[in-house]
């Protein structure tokens, strides 16, 4: 072969032919040579970025020099040259080809293993009379490319099949706006669906071309063709318009359809190619579509790239009030990562994950996990590839908000998407617009966590197995019901002796029994001061305690939505039967119970649902007295109230009478607003050879009695 060296025809970092030069030789070696005789190779080094972010650019420098020096060793007579990057090409001779790459593949291999740092190669072997560098380097690269992202297979031959897709490649590229013009390329529509209400929310807008001479030509082909040709901004804009255009029409016809949102599609390489940002909103005012009936989509493998522009262009949508989604999350190598140095508002996991559902149970694990992470990070979620109710229960059980998938409805044009989700046949139904941030609200409920009644910068464990239930009530009982529960809560309300949810709720809407009553008490609290609160009751012989709390209303429906758990307060022991039942007559007498020590410390035995545990915000006997009667006692009565909770004085009181017991009536208000006459009943106790005294607070029986009663300790 040819060896001659010309000035200014090496490649700077690596010592090679550049590719002027290396087409040139080529072009000669390929007039002289014989049918077969010799193949063109096409070098691609994977995990190379890794490298150089580990190591830096000089060392990257280095490697690619010790990559030019391997190929020299495995083909010392043949024409070699970098391309780009970490890109190389080869022109040599037909034999051996298999062990020689076979050595190139194993000496890049074990150059790092840490970074599993591998080579893929694609061979073209041209026939006779084919001289076109370009063609034949374009079909070893298409070999090449076939094998990427495969373990088993280090190179790839160009066959008849590689051939009709470069057949295909070409006719994308030359017929692609002429397929604009004609509309034959269309948008079809896809419902997302809400899992907790099975509502529609919105649709994803996807392109599909229907070609005179290919028929219906695949997403997965001619979307990456466009990538590849630059031409992927015209069709993201062209489906946008499009969009915006169909949903202005159909939202005229279609009932429900103005309440419907759309998710739209951009690519990596829209950000390079054009201000996707300002184009995108150009055709939204064109068309007055506001913000939040706009998803953005981008594809994970956009959020890999470590590119300041992304990042800066993804700031805008989100500032100017897009939502911005990471579609086909888990399908790339960086996902992980991605969540940490980008702001998303919501992660689409990948179809794949659901794939192998039911059979291995590492994918319910996995996104089980997955869930839950993004509620920590405060990011929704949607799963795409629902096919079956098995695993739209379970997406809806571990708290995924929205599903996509052949389930609820294939993709499909406009016409027959209005006829099934809007016309007299449609099985689901819209869910308003104005109930939008409503269900974002509880979206951020983490279902696994441990504590799933904390937000979620302060949540920071995993699964409840706690009794845990979401439930909505508008102004009347009749309007309660769930919208969610846990298999906890569902055993827990069958062992209260209930053979389903139904019968629960209507028991609990006669409102007849105590905790009925307390219940519905402690929702309209919850609903008045919008935080947490928590009550001790038994049921059923058993201790429990409750904590709810407010999560938002339902302005379309007028209700508000609640979460709350259950705590089983009573231990399965008979050993504890006695003390547990003289736990149920101090709860059947008393609405409050608390601990004060001498030694300052003050702790909530028992609360019933009119009041908080003072104890939580400050455990000291002196600021839990003080939060107590600033917020419970009459402003009246409050000296009062503090020289008989004057603990030193009970001392000295008790040594000079020897009571057992100190008893005073205050009028008490209510978290309703409500006022009372209460019995506070003080116990003295030693505990380990201290101090210690019972603060109990007992109801009046009657309120006829509040004139005839005055405040302050009864000395006798």
């Amino acid at each position: 072969m040819k060896n001659v060296i010309r000035k200014n025809q090496i490649d700077e970092v690596t010592g090679l032919l550049n590719m002027m030069y290396f087409m040139e030789d080529s072009y000669y070696l390929l007039k002289d040579a014989g049918n077969g005789d010799i193949a063109f190779l096409y070098f691609d080094v994977e995990n190379f970025k890794g490298y150089n972010r580990k190591y830096g650019f000089q060392e990257g420098n280095k490697f690619l020099r010790r990559i030019a020096g391997i190929l020299r060793d495995a083909f010392p007579h043949g024409i070699l040259a970098r391309l780009n990057d970490d890109h190389f090409v080869a022109a040599v001779e037909n034999e051996h080809i298999e062990q020689r790459i076979e050595y190139v593949w194993q000496a890049v291999h074990d150059f790092d293993q840490n970074l599993a740092l591998e080579v893929k190669v694609g061979i073209y072997v041209p026939a006779a009379g084919i001289q076109d560098t370009a063609l034949i380097l374009d079909r070893a690269k298409l070999a090449c490319e076939s094998v990427k992202g495969t373990y088993d297979k280090g190179w790839g031959v160009f066959d008849e099949a590689l051939e009709k897709k470069i057949r295909i490649k070409n006719y994308i590229v030359s017929n692609f706006y002429r397929a604009l013009e004609h509309h034959d390329i269309e948008v079809w529509y896809q419902p997302e669906i809400r899992t907790m209400t099975r509502q529609v929310m919105g649709f994803e807008a996807l392109a599909r071309w229907n070609s005179p001479e290919y028929g219906m030509i695949s997403p997965g082909v001619f979307i990456e063709v466009l990538e590849d040709a630059h031409l992927i901004h015209k069709l993201d804009l062209y489906v946008i318009r499009e969009a915006c255009e169909d949903f202005r029409r159909v939202r005229e016809h279609g009932e429900g359809w103005q309440e419907a949102r759309i998710s739209l599609n951009l690519s990596r390489m829209d950000f390079q190619l054009t201000d996707i940002f300002a184009d995108v909103e150009r055709i939204r005012q064109e068309y007055q579509v506001s913000c939040d009936r706009l998803h953005i989509e981008i594809t994970e493998g956009a959020f890999s790239v470590d590119d300041d522009h992304i990042i800066k262009q993804i700031m805008r949508f989100r500032e100017a009030g897009y939502e911005v989604w990471m579609d086909d999350f888990g399908s790339g190598y960086s996902s992980l990562n991605t969540l940490k140095d980008y702001d998303v508002d919501l992660i689409k996991f990948d179809m794949r994950f659901l794939r192998d559902f039911g059979k291995n149970h590492k994918t319910e694990v996995i996104l089980k996990s997955l869930v839950s992470m993004a509620k920590e990070l405060g990011i929704h979620t949607l799963a795409e590839g629902v096919e079956t109710e098995e695993q739209y229960q379970f997406l809806k059980d571990i708290g995924c908000e929205l599903c996509q998938g052949y389930l609820f409805g294939k993709p499909q044009p406009l016409r027959l998407a209005a006829a099934s989700y809007a016309g007299s046949e449609a099985t689901l139904s819209f869910e308003p617009l104005i109930s939008s941030d409503y269900f974002r609200k509880i979206g951020n409920i983490n279902l696994l966590s441990i504590s799933p009644l904390l937000s979620f910068e302060e949540r920071r464990n995993y699964i409840s197995a706690m009794p845990m239930a979401i439930c909505e009530q508008g102004e009347s009982l009749s309007s309660f019901r769930y919208i969610y529960t846990n298999q906890a809560y569902l055993d827990f309300v069958k062992n209260q002796g209930f053979e389903s949810l139904e019968a629960e709720i209507q028991y609990y809407q006669q409102g007849k029994e105590h905790f009925q009553r307390m219940f519905a008490r402690l929702l309209n609290r919850c609903r008045s001061l919008r935080k947490e609160l928590s009550v001790d009751f038994t049921m059923n012989g058993k201790m429990c305690n409750i904590s709810c709390r407010y999560i938002a209303s339902n302005p379309d429906k007028k209700v508000d939505a609640f979460v709350f758990v259950i705590v089983m307060l009573s231990a399965e022991n008979p050993q504890t039967v006695d003390f547990h039942t003289a736990l149920r007559h101090i709860m059947g007498i008393f609405s409050r119970v608390d601990f004060f020590s001498i030694d300052g410390h003050a702790e909530n035995i028992y609360i019933d649902e009119n009041q908080n545990r003072i104890t939580c915000e400050n455990p000291t006997v002196e600021g839990s007295l003080k939060l107590y009667a600033e917020r419970y006692i009459v402003a009246e009565e409050r000296e009062l109230f503090m020289r008989f909770y004057d603990l030193p004085s009970l001392i000295e009181r008790q040594k000079e009478i020897n009571r057992d017991h100190f008893t005073a009536f205050f009028h008490t208000y209510n978290d309703d607003g409500t006022v009372s006459l209460k019995i506070y009943i003080i116990i003295p106790f030693l505990l380990g050879g201290g101090e210690c005294w019972l603060s109990c607070v007992k109801e009046m029986d009657g309120r006829s009695q509040l004139t005839q009663i005055s405040p302050g300790e009864v000395k006798d």
